[in-house]
């Protein structure tokens, strides 16, 4: 009876082996799923990329001279003291930090480089890609080739089978409340991995639905991204003689701002893919560096405006409104970027925010710029860390007396 039951076992997980071996070599985006399993800092090397191409006239910031500049703010963080330069590097090191950049009015005060990693080093920024898209979009309204962001999706795209796209508009996916099904897990059907592994972004984003009432809800689903680049690429492909998305970012603010090195933007297959605008983008830490500075400085680079300024503070700045879905006690979500609410009578902080605690912190109120990449967050609130420094800052002012 025994050697019947196994051979019965036997024989269902061999014909289950060979229908999973048949999908696999029906599916490409089951192969891709098998293969790169969990996402990692490293993907940006197992997928297709286009190059977004480097300025021919580099900007590099200058070194500030003011020695460390950690000892005079006497931080901790989690009952940890850091005290230095040589603790903030450990504290760094330890919790599993690839590079850390701050720069203080216009200033390179550190740039170091963790675990393996050096400035030269490929650095995947995740859903950091969103506030990247979320400019582009905003120099394509200002372009006029997208018309409003009150627009529908559905005049963009109207192969939309959910019908009810047609009351999501543009503002609602860059503030994550146009009410789309998503599914967060790791098994092949649910929507996280199937978002990220996709080898047909236009085809997955169509048969995408609508599961709540568009501005009633905060989503933080990464499939309003990819309609936004959907909208985008459609728009440029319509109206400007730029195709890509990766030449868009190039030509409008990547070289302007005199990034120093080609940078990667993952595309979900080799032959006409489409850029994978959730998370795809791959750079060095001190050219997303120059994308915060940006964003600092109001979206002017020396005398050119690459990103309208209007469209900065817009993104920046926390709604009058007190009860939309996407506000909170403490932080505000808008147009990708995570704006925080300070005590202080100043501008908020605002920041980009990507998975392994990838961060670009923004702080006006200091000109200050904090960059962290990581392959962990190791247990670390990434912006709640960068924004201690801030805070810090606003300590030692009120403490200093006044000349």
């Amino acid at each position: 009876m025994w050697r019947k039951a196994f051979r019965v076992a036997g024989v269902a997980v061999a014909g289950l082996a060979v229908v999973f071996v048949a999908a696999l070599s029906l599916s490409p985006y089951l192969r891709r799923w098998t293969l790169l399993a969990y996402a990692d800092v490293y993907d940006y090397d197992k997928l297709p990329a286009r190059t977004v191409a480097r300025s021919a006239q580099p900007y590099r910031f200058a070194a500030s001279t003011g020695g460390d500049w950690v000892s005079p703010l006497s931080l901790s963080y989690g009952g940890q003291a850091i005290s230095n330069e040589s603790d903030l590097g450990r504290f760094l090191a330890e919790h599993r930090t690839t590079a850390f950049i701050a720069i203080k009015d216009g200033r390179l005060m550190d740039e170091c480089y963790f675990n393996g990693f050096r400035r030269e080093s490929l650095f995947k920024s995740f859903s950091v890609t969103k506030a990247v898209l979320s400019a582009l979009v905003g120099v394509a309204v200002a372009e006029g080739w997208v018309g409003s962001i009150d627009d529908p999706v559905t005049k963009y795209l109207p192969e939309m089978r959910d019908t009810r796209f047609s009351r999501v508009t543009l503002r609602h996916c860059l503030d994550s409340t146009a009410g789309i099904k998503y599914a967060r897990g790791v098994m092949p059907w649910t929507s996280q991995p199937r978002m990220y592994y996709t080898t047909d972004v236009r085809g997955y984003i169509r048969d995408a639905e609508i599961e709540t009432a568009p501005g009633t809800g905060f989503g933080g689903d990464d499939i309003t991204p990819l309609i936004l680049g959907c909208v985008l690429e459609r728009a440029l492909q319509r109206h400007s003689s730029t195709r890509t998305l990766s030449a868009y970012l190039a030509e409008r603010i990547w070289q302007p701002m005199g990034a120093e090195y080609d940078a990667l933007w993952n595309v979900d297959r080799q032959d006409g893919g489409m850029e994978k605008t959730e998370s795809g983008l791959t750079a060095r830490a001190i050219d997303l560096a120059k994308f915060a500075v940006l964003y600092l400085e109001g979206g002017r680079w020396g005398a050119r405006q690459l990103v309208p300024a209007a469209w900065v503070a817009e993104s920046t700045t926390v709604d009058a409104d007190p009860r939309g879905p996407n506000v909170w006690e403490s932080l505000y979500f808008r147009r990708q970027w995570w704006v925080r609410k300070v005590a202080v009578p100043a501008p908020p902080d605002f920041y980009a925010n990507g998975h392994f605690g990838q961060r670009l912190f923004v702080s006006p109120r200091h000109k200050l710029v904090l960059v962290r990449m990581g392959d962990s967050n190791r247990g670390v609130d990434w912006a709640d860390f960068l924004a201690s420094i801030a805070d810090t800052l606003d300590r030692q002012r009120k403490e200093t007396p006044s000349s």
